[in-house]
């Protein structure tokens, strides 16, 4: 599994991205709900899809350290499912951060002091996040060609290797 390691170092930087994105969503909602009685709605996505990354990267580390032990057998059954949800994520993350973008490109429009810099953050570890997954994809589709090349993902293949 040459792309397991490179993938499980994305995820752990996606993992501390989608918890800082958590925590600075967090604050920016109960800060705009208590001052100004309102809250931004892209700003309610980007906590929802950094939660469900949360959830998702234990499951796919989960499925990494199972391929792993029996990788002769796993094929691409993992790889498909891995991209499933990679997928959802990818599109979730791209629409937070394009019209948080969209609706805060710079400073001046964000608002300055303190609550300024946390939507600028917010922005950005967003688009982190959605560079990590794309990195992500990346990696499982090197993994898929390597597997694709060696063989391992047919059935012939594999019967073959038992005979």
């Amino acid at each position: 599994m040459p792309y397991v390691f490179h993938r499980s170092a994305l995820y752990s930087l996606l993992y501390a991205a989608s918890v800082v994105e958590l925590g600075l969503t967090g604050f920016r909602i109960h800060h705009t709900k208590s001052t100004a009685g309102f809250y931004d709605p892209i700003v309610v996505e980007l906590l929802v899809t950094s939660a469900l990354t949360l959830l998702w990267i234990p499951v796919t580390v989960f499925a990494h350290l199972r391929g792993s032990r029996n990788a002769e057998s796993s094929g691409f059954a993992p790889l498909h499912g891995e991209s499933g949800g990679n997928f959802v994520l990818w599109v979730l993350w791209l629409v937070g951060g394009a019209i948080i973008t969209h609706k805060f490109p710079n400073a001046t429009l964000a608002g300055g002091g303190k609550e300024g810099h946390i939507l600028l953050t917010i922005v950005a570890f967003a688009w982190i996040a959605f560079s990590a997954l794309s990195l992500g994809k990346i990696f499982v589709l090197l993994q898929y060609a390597t597997l694709k090349a060696e063989g391992a993902g047919t059935a012939e293949t594999r019967k073959s290797e038992k005979a």
